[in-house]
């Protein structure tokens, strides 16, 4: 337990260090990628496992979801839904794309084709990886696919964002939270994260969703929220940052071998791809090339709305979008693979 807590505090400390020093550097995303990076060294150098601390990951998911969720107004509705159909559209197309390079993986590695499709498309780790057991994949490389598409989409999409798009100063948006949270807010976070964590098997990504949604209803309806104050947002962002060093690790990516390197430059394509359809999202509506490229990329919600922020991109508009692409996979995609399984597992 004491050493636990020891490696706990040493992943915190030296995770701030190098924080700054991205900080320093005016790196992108500096909250998530600082830890992230420092975590995956110290997991490769040290020979014990480290872990994270599942009560604070959770209540840094509920912090970042609140957040997201504070950023919405009425004139976010109004952009989304009258571009719903559109977005859908094109969310299609691209994961048609993936599967598609995913087959042209899977023939040039000489893997079975549900496991280059599936390690292709972008969607959550563990839901890829749950799909996957179902269809009898090689739930291994599904695993290290998304692994290596998650590295590569955390670094490349902030640099290109910030690239392309004006470089907001973070601290300055956050500056207009409030400092404190009020009672009635802080009442309201403790019932939200005890919803989630009566639903944590119902739905996916309790933490996140529920305070999103909820905090974004009732500040649609004008009801009085605090936002996340700036430290406690910086924080969550560092925890977070935490969690997704320790789930990338040196062993997993040798064991993909050669498999690595033909991933990054698929991944490398699909984020090009999802350039040019956001450019085109954008022309179709009155999003912001940075908001549509941002709702396309073939990363997280959370990784997404928090880049959003950093550049002049709108991040409910973000989170929204990238919600209706993560329920559309995890709802119907599952009966689209059913239903070409046996044509999958032909040898």
């Amino acid at each position: 337990m004491v050493r636990n807590i020891g490696y706990l505090l040493l992943m915190y400390t030296a995770s701030l260090l190098i924080t700054g020093f991205f900080l320093i550097l005016h790196i992108p995303l500096p909250w998530i990628l600082g830890p992230l990076v420092t975590v995956f060294i110290l997991n490769w150098l040290i020979n014990e496992p480290l872990e994270q601390n599942k009560t604070i990951l959770h209540i840094s998911f509920l912090l970042t979801g609140a957040q997201i969720g504070s950023t919405f107004t009425s004139n976010t509705l109004n952009k989304v839904i009258p571009y719903f159909i559109p977005f859908l559209v094109i969310t299609i197309l691209l994961i048609y794309v993936c599967m598609k390079s995913g087959e042209l993986l899977a023939k040039y590695a000489k893997i079975d084709q549900s496991t280059g499709m599936l390690g292709s498309i972008p969607g959550g780790l563990s839901v890829m990886v749950a799909m996957s057991e179902s269809m009898n994949a090689n739930t291994g490389l599904v695993a290290i696919f998304h692994t290596i598409r998650l590295m590569a989409v955390l670094f490349l999409v902030p640099l290109l964002a910030s690239f392309l798009f004006i470089q907001t100063d973070n601290q300055q948006v956050l500056t207009n939270t409030s400092i404190e949270l009020n009672g009635w807010t802080l009442l309201l976070y403790l019932l939200l994260f005890g919803i989630a964590y009566l639903l944590r098997y119902k739905i996916p990504a309790p933490y996140v969703l529920i305070p999103m949604i909820v905090i974004a209803s009732l500040k649609l309806m004008s009801i009085p929220v605090s936002d996340v104050p700036v430290s406690l947002y910086h924080v969550a962002q560092l925890s977070i940052g935490i969690h997704l060093g320790l789930s990338i690790t040196m062993s997993d990516l040798k064991k993909a071998g050669n498999f690595s390197w033909i991933f990054f430059m698929f991944t490398c394509f699909i984020i090009m791809i999802s350039t040019v359809l956001g450019y085109i999202f954008a022309k179709l509506s009155d999003l912001s090339f940075s908001t549509a490229m941002l709702s396309l990329a073939p990363g997280g919600l959370v990784e997404m709305a928090i880049t959003a922020g950093e550049v002049d991109a709108d991040p409910s508009i973000v989170g929204s979008l990238q919600l209706i692409r993560m329920l559309f996979i995890i709802l119907v995609l599952p009966f689209i693979f059913k239903k070409m399984s046996p044509s999958l597992n032909k040898p």
